[in-house]
């Protein structure tokens, strides 16, 4: 629903400009599209747009980010931060103005995230696995900030819109291999052919890693292929976006272990194995110079298996072994458990089946004798989820700190779960620009949302429900060209998001889950609702802008922006495992900040500066559970108050870049990431030292040996700083089974690597 919205919209569309070429060229658009699809339709003039919208290629960062779309992002906007829970370069999560796009359940999610107009949201959970997308095939990405209605369900802070390449933008062939520290290996090669009005676009990647981390190890493989048609007043495009992965999600370990090796593993094994299959048809119809109708289908299937070993949290007791509550555990069968049983491997398999359709009509037409230009349309997200678990009983290593399955199983809804879930999101939207003359351009929208969600559970009934949210979403828009260099904005929107299945069957303070393991009987949450504000001014210029001789350039962007979530869902870390908890609405939560970026092009010198501020706050009372929090009372309850900051977002990051090109063959560059400190989960009250800031500098530089064949080299984290991005709170003993102490556990950042290659172009 939300493609339709989001590309149906004026501050929501993907943007049109020209496209990558075979050589390189790219030029910045001028125009945000009105249309699902950036190919014809109607566009709207970017300085008419009310929001601060940032655009980013892989040209522009591929030597100084990672080969993802989240590097991307991280590498240039001063309001992205990287929260890595997991550990895993290859599957981070994004946070943008203090709201997620993550692939983990625990976080609280409020990023919409589009490819070519499919939304990657998944229905399960809105989680969004970076490692699905294919990176590679990028050809922009726009970043969507505000809680516009334009982008449907989910997108409290914004969207991300990625337009991907075709054989029409892409040309030729191309090869890019790469090697460096820790085992890591990846190859990409692409072509794009066009003949007369058909044009096709493949490309495939393949990547390995050992990792820096024990039992580290992952591999991804993706294929990414695209057909497309311009004929006449036609334009369609059908893409297919495979992916396989197999990845090591190690999470955080407690600061003594850590202490010891900054390398070291808590528990083993930690597993995530992805395989998706998903295509969109996408089509573009010019009726006239005035009038255009766009839309696409899509469909999407998603498997996904974890293997998570942890302590059991289980003891001794008359009868066998009890939970912490005291409840005798009994394995399937009935049968009592060992003494023995210290540790568990909960396996899980997820399938899920996503459609959306989305279709619009634009038109530009004069109203009361100014530029009027209007969009409406209908969209709608259909989701089918199996989930299933399954939790082996084992023995927790104290050496190794692997688990070891014994091929027994535990009886129990809170180790067992079967779940049906089916979700359906319908969106009404309406959009429209009015020019008040030359300068000023007024934008009115809204979004009337519906999600029904449905669970079914295959085990007994205590997960059955049916849940029903809606709401209408408004925005008001206004910019003012002052000059031709120089643009101010003005904007208020909303937006809502609804709970997901996960969320609703795992809201039970009193019931842990182990997320994403385990599920109980649980009350129903309140649907999210923000309310956004944004002032904000971007111009450019240029010494002489009549002239093609002077590369001089400088653009720049200022924001100040607020948001407030009201009954805002997030994830209460109270079990002694990290991961495990409660989902449940936290009242009222504020987001409050400010983005500044500069870029520019002086001769050979290329700089560049981009902050981020986000102030995220709680702004209710509220008690949670946080049985590791010293805070805590007998009861492992704190107490948060008002301007206690929410866990995870940075309040202060700052992206600095430097290029210099020493020939027309050779190129160096420099870049840095700042960050402050980060509040760890289960620190909610913020009664517990912080997350360290930390200071990342990197190096790099790629020489031409001839047209079409580059050498690179790329130096991360080139002074080996230690730092981490993400904490929580939890049993460092694993249960009395290990010898740690510290209930702080943080994932570690990488440390000094080293990263080489060629690409070669044909």
């Amino acid at each position: 629903m939300a493609r339709g919205i989001l590309t149906g919209m004026v501050v929501g569309g993907l943007l049109a400009g020209p496209a990558l070429a075979g050589d390189g060229a790219v030029e910045m658009p001028a125009m945000v599209v009105v249309g699902l699809t950036p190919l014809l339709g109607s566009g709207i003039d970017i300085d008419k747009v009310p929001a601060n919208v940032q655009v980013v290629r892989p040209l522009d960062t591929r030597d100084q980010a990672p080969s993802s779309a989240l590097g991307m992002l991280d590498a240039r906007l001063g309001s992205v931060s990287i929260t890595d829970y997991q550990g895993n370069p290859m599957q981070p999560n994004l946070s943008f103005r203090g709201f997620n796009a993550s692939p983990v359940l625990g976080d609280s999610q409020g990023i919409a995230v589009y490819q070519n107009g499919m939304r990657l949201n998944e229905a399960f959970g809105d989680l969004v696995n970076w490692d699905m997308n294919p990176s590679f095939a990028i050809d922009s990405l726009q970043v969507l900030p505000g809680s516009n209605p334009a982008f449907g369900l989910n997108a409290l802070g914004g969207a991300v819109a990625m337009k991907m390449k075709d054989g029409f933008s892409f040309k030729g062939d191309s090869v890019e291999l790469g090697g460096g520290s820790f085992g890591r290996a990846r190859a990409t090669a692409e072509s794009g052919r066009r003949s007369g009005d058909l044009a096709f676009y493949a490309g495939v990647a393949a990547q390995t890693d050992d990792g820096w981390r024990k039992s580290s190890h992952s591999a991804l493989a993706q294929a990414y292929t695209d057909l497309s048609l311009r004929r006449g007043a036609l334009d369609l495009g059908l893409d297919i976006t495979l992916g396989s992965s197999d990845l090591a999600g190690l999470s955080g370990t407690p600061l003594d272990l850590l202490g010891q090796s900054r390398s070291a593993v808590f528990t083993s094994p930690d597993n995530q194995r992805n395989v998706l299959v998903a295509t969109n048809l996408r089509g573009t119809y010019q009726l006239s110079d005035s009038l255009a109708l766009s839309g696409n289908l899509y469909y999407r299937h998603l498997v996904q298996a974890t293997d998570n070993g942890d302590g059991s949290g289980l003891a001794p007791c008359v009868g066998g072994m009890c939970d912490s509550n005291g409840a005798v555990v009994l394995a399937r069968g009935g049968t009592a458990l060992t003494a023995g049983a210290t540790g568990l491997i909960n396996d899980t398999v997820t399938h899920t089946d996503s459609v959306g359709a989305a279709g619009q009509v634009s038109r530009e037409a004069p109203v009361w004798g100014y530029v009027n230009t209007a969009t409406m349309g209908l969209a709608t997200d259909q989701g089918w989820t199996w989930y299933g678990v399954n939790s082996e009983v084992g023995t927790l290593d104290t050496n190794s700190r692997a688990v070891i399955g014994s091929g027994e199983y535990l009886a129990g809804p809170a180790y067992s779960v079967s779940l049906n879930a089916r979700s359906g999101y319908y969106g009404a939207y309406a959009t429209d620009t009015l020019s008040l003359g030359e300068r000023w351009h007024l934008t009115l929208a809204g979004r009337y949302n519906i999600a029904t969600i449905s669970l079914d559970d295959r085990m007994g009934g205590a997960l059955n429900g049916d849940h029903y949210f809606q709401r209408f979403n408004p925005a008001l828009g206004l910019t003012w060209q002052a000059t031709k260099g120089l643009t101010a904005y003005a904007s208020y929107s909303e937006a809502n998001r609804t709970p997901t299945a996960a969320e609703l069957s795992c809201a039970d303070p009193n019931n842990a889950c182990r997320v994403p393991n385990a599920f109980q009987s649980d009350p129903s949450l309140k649907q999210v609702v923000s309310r956004s504000v944004e002032l904000g001014a971007r111009g450019a210029w240029r010494p002489t802008p009549d002239s093609d001789q002077d590369k001089t350039k400088v653009e720049w962007s200022l924001a100040a922006y607020g948001s407030r979530n009201f009954d805002d869902i997030i994830f209460v870390n109270s079990g002694p495992v990290p991961g495990q908890g409660y989902f449940t609405n936290s009242g009222m939560t504020q987001r409050t900040g400010i983005d500044a970026g500069v870029d520019g092009d002086f001769g050979k010198w290329s700089l560049s500066a981009n902050y981020g501020y986000v102030l995220a706050v709680f702004k209710s009372n509220m008690d949670i559970v946080s049985l590791y929090n010293p805070s805590a009372d007998a009861n492992g309850v704190i107490q948060v108050v008002p301007g206690n900051r929410l866990p995870g977002i940075p309040a202060h990051t700052l992206k600095l870049r430097a290029g210099y090109a020493v020939s027309d063959a050779w190129a160096v560059e420099a870049d840095s990431k700042l960050s402050s400190t980060r509040v760890s989960r289960g620190d909610e009250d913020n009664a517990m030292a912080k997350i360290g800031g930390f200071a990342v500098f990197n190096a790099s530089t790629n020489y031409t040996v001839r047209p079409g064949a580059q050498v690179f080299l790329r130096v991360q984290n080139l002074f080996d700083t230690r730092y981490a991005t993400a904490g929580t709170l939890g049993d460092p003993s694993a249960g009395g089974v290990l010898p740690y102490s510290s209930n702080r556990f943080e994932t570690p950042g990488e440390p000094r690597t080293f990263w080489a290659g060629t690409r070669l172009a044909f």
